[in-house]
């Protein structure tokens, strides 16, 4: 169980035209889908949920990962892997890849 801090390259960039956005909301933001990955748009707290590898690019906004062991702050550009937390929330950000592994 890991929430790390990676390079950029790890992550892909989101080229969001490829992304199908569903007409409703989800915890209060828009939700796009393109096979493993989400893009999440207009939520200032959105929580996830992973026992496997999630790899995030954080696209807009500054704030904080909040998980079981504490909190990591972030900014724009800013991309990480959470391995194995369970659930964990993004506070502050709004607009964020997520690439399930």
């Amino acid at each position: 169980m890991h929430l790390l801090k990676i390079t950029p390259d790890c992550v892909p960039e989101p080229e969001e035209d490829s992304f199908v956005f569903g007409a409703g909301k989800v915890q209060g933001a828009r939700l796009g889908k393109n096979g493993n990955c989400l893009l999440v748009e207009g939520a200032k707290r959105f929580k996830l949920y992973t026992e496997q590898t999630d790899l995030l690019r954080i696209l807009e906004g500054n704030g904080h990962f909040k998980w079981k062991q504490g909190e990591t702050d972030f900014r724009p550009g800013d991309c990480f892997e959470a391995e194995k937390l369970g659930e964990y929330e993004v506070n502050g950000s709004e607009k964020f890849l997520v690439v399930r592994k």
